[in-house]
């Protein structure tokens, strides 16, 4: 975000020192705009093995680089004078941002973390997925009650959010709808969409149907419903060969599902594509299925689309926001079995028809190439800048 912004604004950016190595290699490639500076605040590195302990260990270090962040933007801000605030690291609302105490008007986003998973899933994933979610779900009770970020909310110029869903909490929040609006927070520059679609060479020539998800194997990417759906298709005479190109926490009892549902010779699970192969694999697949019941965004699913990959996700929160009937599926969140089967009627019809492959594809291209470019985000970016700019010092709200 900070390097599409750079390119018509001066971007002064905080962020902690474990990318400090990264983005001096990125300059010294040229990559970074002389337009762009920046400050590093220290933080602790290296992480635990086990991917779920070292994402609440990423939070902790979150939480405390956010409780440092306000003395390195005050000083800086006294030698700068700057004009505007925006937050643009991790997209989750639940620890609030100092920077409106700047006295300058303050961009709360593009954020997000409001999903909910539905409770009428919870039987498809893993006991810890399940764990996990209640955790969640008390995180986001305390949270919600949070008088710091209330006043983050309040105080706020502007919260640019990626889906309705998150619209309509961010509202509640921030007790009013007006500066909350839709801003997507994953976005692709020319030279990105040109890469990938040219991936694509042809559609659905392959004698069966090859689908593919990428992402972090947690309970919320609604694996275990497409593997229930392709089981089912299966059973109808349609065989459809699926690639998940990640590891998780999920792993395990997705690996035994698999087993069970006797699919082991059509579902490839945890196996990646190098970083040079990805773009032209991405482009030998007919359909990104991954029904993920808890996202703000999708990017994998994105990428899947600019790539010609008809999309079959859940209509729900980011994916619900990106995915239009025009160029792909978008199923109802009821239960598992439901939306298994729907999903199932969905891959048997495309196995019969696959001209529809080519049409959605090509379709799915343009949407992302036309409303998820960066100039598109820039654009947007610029008028919450002029708006926040016109207010002032922001809104005038009452600290709770």
């Amino acid at each position: 975000m900070a390097t599409a912004l750079a390119k018509s604004h001066s971007c002064f950016v905080l962020m902690a020192d474990a990318e400090q190595s990264s983005i001096e290699k990125a300059r010294s490639m040229g990559m970074i705009s002389p337009s762009m500076q920046f400050k590093f605040i220290s933080v602790k590195q290296g992480f635990h093995e086990n991917r779920t302990i070292a994402r609440y260990q990423q939070w902790l270090r979150y939480v405390d680089y956010q409780a440092r962040l306000l003395a390195y933007a005050q000083d800086w801000h006294h030698e700068q004078g700057f004009d505007v605030a925006q937050h643009v690291t991790y997209t989750s609302w639940r620890v609030p941002s100092p920077l409106w105490q700047l006295g300058i008007p303050f961009i709360w986003g593009p954020i997000s973390g409001t999903e909910v998973f539905p409770r009428s899933c919870l039987n498809s994933v893993s006991a810890g997925a399940r764990a996990f979610e209640a955790v969640r779900n008390i995180q986001t009770w305390i949270a919600r009650r949070s008088s710091s970020v209330a006043v983050c909310a309040r105080n706020a110029a502007a919260i640019p959010a990626p889906h309705p869903q998150a619209v309509d909490f961010l509202s509640e929040l921030r007790g009013t709808r007006s500066g909350v609006e839709i801003a997507h927070n994953f976005f692709f520059p020319d030279h990105r969409v040109k890469e990938l679609q040219s991936a694509r060479k042809n559609f659905g020539v392959s004698p069966h149907l090859r689908a593919f998800a990428a992402g972090n194997l947690e309970g919320r990417k609604g694996i275990a419903i497409a593997l229930m759906a392709i089981a089912r298709a299966k059973r109808q005479g349609v065989r459809v060969e699926y690639r998940v190109t990640s590891r998780g926490p999920e792993y395990n009892h997705l690996r035994q599902l698999t087993k069970k549902l006797g699919l082991l010779d059509q579902v490839s699970l945890g196996l990646s594509f190098s970083s040079s192969e990805y773009v032209s694999q991405l482009g030998q697949y007919d359909i990104c299925l991954l029904p993920t019941l808890r996202d703000g965004g999708g990017l994998s699913i994105m990428e899947a689309m600019l790539a010609g990959c008809v999309p079959i996700v859940a209509d729900w929160c980011g994916p619900g926001e990106a995915v239009t009937d025009e160029c792909g599926y978008k199923i109802p969140v009821t239960n598992p079995v439901e939306m298994a089967e729907r999903i199932s009627d969905i891959l048997c019809y495309l196995h019969t028809n696959r001209g529809e492959l080519e049409l959605k594809g090509k379709a799915a291209s343009l949407r992302i190439s036309t409303d998820y470019s960066e100039d598109q985000f820039v654009r947007s970016m610029n008028k919450i800048y002029s708006r926040a700019s016109s207010a002032s010092s922001g809104i005038a709200f009452r600290p709770v």
